[in-house]
């Protein structure tokens, strides 16, 4: 498809690719100006460009947005906005939504505020928020400003009560944030495990023992992902609420989502690479650099995993990106060490890898997962998510004959340790613009800090 007005010459023209997008692919060349797509069609058809960037035998996709993501906000994560915007551009990555928890006695619009600044002021692409929701009816009073600002999304953790405010709320804040945003045109995400019920259970592993894996399994099962996944749908239901559940990894917690989504229920669900690639043998490898939450589970819930997204019960994947040192990990008890990995740079490599080349999923799944359905849900399709006339033109290119391995030393964030660490992958990051600015060059992140944008979203209505 071309734009009968592109007499202007073209900043850059991306020739000689496949693009791909969620409903399938073309042998096609994307003309650039402005930032945004400007045309796409057959070279010989396009306006002179200024520059001309040769993908001949390359993929290319829109910019991956991952709508899950944790930097050091009022926490102990090793990576600013900042560093995880550098470690995203070397994934592949150009837009992510960031989680924005505020520290005590602040605002909600002041904890926005102060984190937008520091992306604006220090990320190298373009960004979003999350804001974190607080067991306190006066911050939750500002869902409507926020949503005013830009910021739709409203992030309720369930799953550590012992950790303090902000970790596991109760029901009747959990309420009034699906309330307040349903009426306003927000969605809330959900951590969905059963806070108290893990408390109980930590302290019995902890009595008899237990450490490592046994104490994860044992304190974590996944009957308490499932029970609060199903109260989740149907609190957000009565609301008359969107719901995100984000992280979903076992199968019956699986079986639950299916329920609502089959009644018709507002929800999507969202899964992460390391619950589609690995099991609880990670930690007995790894101990804690690999604790998580909800924890690494079995490949029995893998394959359904694999199996719900291929028949498109789950529609977005996400980092779940945590970053800490070894050292952050292993000096406290295994009980006490903090939740989380790092994640971001390896999201696009390891679900190309692990999805297409492996035949799991097609190319065009993979754009849907990682692109157009964040956008859509998140609520800035088709500005991001997909290279159409008038998107941003945020690509990235693989070559899909290409080849790499996963290691800490060349991963960019300030986390030393990666859970992927040797694998080999197939399909190669070469390039990535951003806003039609080459973001990537051959590997190489060219953009400087303080490129990257704040991105004010729409209500979405979170279904698909």
């Amino acid at each position: 498809m071309t734009d009968s007005s592109h007499q202007k010459p073209l900043d850059l023209l991306v020739a000689g690719g496949t693009v791909v997008s969620g409903q399938g692919r073309q042998e096609a060349a994307i003309g650039v100006r402005d930032g945004r797509v400007a045309c796409i069609g057959a070279p010989e058809s396009m306006p002179a460009a200024e520059e001309t960037l040769d993908v001949s035998g390359k993929l290319v996709l829109p910019g991956v947005i991952d709508p899950h993501v944790h930097c050091r906000a009022y926490s102990s994560h090793i990576d600013s906005l900042a560093d995880v915007a550098r470690s995203a551009a070397h994934g592949g990555v150009t837009t992510m939504v960031v989680f924005a928890t505020g520290e005590e006695n602040e605002t909600m619009l002041t904890t926005l505020g102060r984190i937008r600044e520091e992306g604006e002021a220090g990320s190298v692409i373009d960004f979003s928020l999350h804001a974190w929701i607080f067991e306190d009816f006066e911050y939750l009073a500002e869902i409507p400003k926020a949503i005013d600002s830009g910021v739709t999304t409203f992030k309720v953790m369930m799953g550590y009560k012992k950790r303090g405010r902000g970790r596991c709320i109760p029901d009747e804040y959990f309420y009034a944030a699906l309330d307040i945003a349903g009426r306003h045109g927000g969605t809330v995400l959900v951590h969905a495990e059963n806070g108290p019920v893990i408390d109980y259970l930590e302290n019995k592993a902890f009595d008899a023992g237990m450490d490592g894996a046994d104490f994860q399994e044992y304190s974590r099962p996944p009957e308490l992902e499932a029970e609060n996944v199903a109260r989740s749908i149907h609190l957000a239901d009565l609301a008359g609420c969107p719901l995100y559940i984000v992280h979903l990894t076992s199968t019956l917690a699986l079986d639950e989502a299916q329920r609502g989504l089959a009644a018709g229920k507002n929800i999507v669900v969202e899964t992460c690479p390391q619950y589609l690639t690995l099991t609880g043998d990670a930690i007995r490898e790894m101990g804690a650099p690999a604790k998580v939450a909800p924890p690494l589970r079995e490949e029995a819930d893998i394959a359904a995993l694999w199996k719900a997204i291929q028949e498109g019960w789950i529609s977005l994947i996400g980092s779940d990106h945590a970053p800490y040192t070894v050292a952050q990990k292993n000096d406290p008890p295994f009980t006490e060490s903090p939740f989380g990995a790092p994640g971001i740079e390896t999201l696009l490599p390891v679900l190309y890898s692990e999805g297409v080349a492996q035949g799991r999923i097609s190319a065009e799944r993979l754009v849907q997962l990682t692109s157009e359905n964040p956008a859509r849900t998140l609520g800035c399709y088709p500005q991001k998510g997909a290279l159409l006339v008038g998107s941003d033109a945020d690509l990235v290119v693989i070559d899909p004959e290409g080849r790499s391995t996963v290691t800490a030393a060349g991963q960019h964030t300030n986390s030393d340790y990666t859970l992927f660490e040797g694998w080999e992958l197939t399909g190669r990051l070469e390039h990535s613009l951003l806003r039609g600015k080459p973001l990537l060059r051959d590997g190489e992140l060219v953009q400087e800090p303080g490129y990257g944008q704040f991105v004010p979203r729409a209500a979405s209505g979170a279904a698909l």
